[in-house]
């Protein structure tokens, strides 16, 4: 099922009086834990049905919000001012549903991975653990050296400049039936801009340099035939986080969207198994 389960929908104003679409479904019987969803690049929430029906079949809370500039959310599509006001809106989700005495998990995929890693750098203690998907530390390709050039011209006069990105659907998945069963297509876009794409290569490079802050609980993900965002950097990283609790899944053939691609309910089974072994008793139905 690609479509979400039934689910309650809010906004959540966050910093320069921003109004996140949010959305969170309950399962049926008590909460184990709670799981924050965090999409990536030209995503939306929507795409994340079937990983929700999954987590709840477990016994799991579920909440995520479409990325300032992506989806429902307000914004320029493809664009934000400073990387840190993702950052902030994580910490914003993070601490709306923390507080219920449900322990806190994340699942971020690609650049959404790339905004949790850097939250639990700066937050150490913010959730009972992570599962990161394909996380944009390095890319795989290199963008052709016309639209770098443009975007480093941009960046002096016109930094929210806009190009297309290359996200064709092969790239992301090896079932395209799948990929097309999503609904509200027209909510991803496939476009960024030249001061978020810069930003983002720094953040990558930063979490390099700060991984060793890291110790929260992690489970890393990655197909090694992805496209888009680097297996080996991901590997690499994996070596240099400090966490005494982390596991890495390399899913040989998969592309950037395991959990769209051929293995996806392996993958989504391997996730839910990892969250489970890391629960404690939960203090709220």
């Amino acid at each position: 099922m690609t479509d979400w389960p039934e689910a309650s929908e809010e906004t959540l104003t966050v910093a320069e009086n921003v109004s996140l679409f949010v959305r969170r479904a309950r399962p049926a019987g008590p909460i184990r834990a709670w799981v924050v969803l965090v999409h990536g690049l030209g995503e939306h929430l929507g795409r994340y049905g079937h990983v929700a029906h999954a987590l709840l079949a477990r016994g799991f809370g579920v909440v995520g919000w479409d990325l300032r500039g992506h989806g429902r959310s307000p914004g320029l599509r493809g664009d934000v001012a400073d990387g840190e006001l993702l950052v902030d809106d994580l910490a914003a989700v993070c601490a709306r549903f923390r507080g219920d005495g449900c322990p806190l998990f994340i699942f971020a995929h690609s650049l959404g991975a790339q905004i949790a890693l850097r939250f639990l750098e700066r937050e150490a203690g913010a959730c009972r653990g992570a599962v990161i998907a394909s996380p944009w530390l390095r890319l795989a390709f290199h963008p052709p050296w016309w639209k770098l050039l443009l975007a480093r011209a941009a960046m002096r006069v016109w930094p929210a400049f806009i190009q297309q990105t290359p996200l064709r659907a092969e790239r992301l998945s090896r079932d395209p039936a799948h990929l097309a069963s999503f609904p509200h297509p027209e909510l991803a876009h496939r476009c960024i801009s030249a001061r978020m794409y810069f930003a983002l290569l720094a953040g990558g490079e930063r979490i390099f340099a700060e991984a060793g802050r890291l110790r929260t609980p992690m489970l890393l993900l990655h197909g090694d035939d992805d496209p888009v965002t680097s297996h080996r950097a991901t590997c690499e990283f994996f070596e240099r986080v400090s966490s005494e609790d982390k596991t890495l899944r390399i899913f040989p053939g998969a592309r950037h969207e395991m959990h769209n691609d051929l293995d996806r309910v392996e993958v989504l089974r391997e996730i839910g198994d990892w969250i489970e072994a890391r629960l404690a008793p939960c203090a709220t139905a």
